[in-house]
């Protein structure tokens, strides 16, 4: 009795094949499921930290507009000195006022910057030698020094328009009048040493580049 108790209670024989190890298959198994695992948490942590930048990335933009519409809403600050853009260019010719049967005579070519302030500057690009004879020298106090350096940085509003011109200065006064788009006509007074000329002018449009003086 005691034998067969001894021989029952025995572990059962291992079978053919088998070992007291895990096998090779089963580890494989094992270790191909940790990896999908690990591919799968790195893809869902790949994906939250994509969303997360697209929704800072939203935020920063959404933040840029706001602050581009509180910049548009203040108002411009004045710049020193204005923006001047070529208006209108136009050759000057004149004649006596009362006419002898002399022709016209060209005197100068102008063109006239402004700026959206209305502020003009006139500048000659080719003077012939008719414009200046008469005007007599100036004295060395009238010429701009750097002293005058606040004068300087200043301009005059525009005295010429789409309609016309005018001007009044110590050495001449004048008037014209836009008489179609590509001509101003009108008169000028020199005012000499010996008196007054009083002379025919005109000017004689060659571009407009402003709707201005359109």
């Amino acid at each position: 009795m005691p034998g067969r108790l001894r021989r029952r209670s025995a572990a059962p024989a291992l079978e053919e094949g088998e070992g007291p190890f895990v096998s090779f298959t089963d580890l494989f198994i094992g270790i191909l499921f940790l990896f999908l695992i690990l591919v799968a948490a790195l893809m869902l942590m790949h994906q939250q930290a994509e969303q997360r930048a697209r929704i800072e990335i939203q935020t920063l933009a959404e933040k840029i507009r706001q602050l581009e519409a509180e910049l548009a809403k203040r108002p411009k600050p004045t710049p020193p000195t204005p923006a001047f853009r070529l208006g209108i260019v136009f050759n000057i010719y004149q004649r006596p006022a009362v006419f002898d049967g002399s022709g016209w005579t060209y005197s100068r070519t102008v063109r006239v910057f402004r700026a959206p302030t209305g502020d003009c500057i006139n500048t000659v690009w080719l003077r012939s030698n008719l414009s200046t004879a008469w005007m007599p020298p100036l004295a060395s106090e009238k010429i701009p020094t750097g002293a005058q350096r606040d004068q300087l940085s200043q301009f005059q509003p525009c005295g010429i328009s789409a309609s016309g011109d005018h001007w009044d200065l110590p050495t001449e006064t004048g008037n014209l009048k836009r008489v179609t788009p590509d001509l101003y006509s009108g008169y000028v007074t020199l005012h000499e040493k010996e008196g007054d000329v009083k002379l025919e002018m005109q000017y004689r449009v060659l571009g407009v580049y402003d709707d201005y003086f359109r």
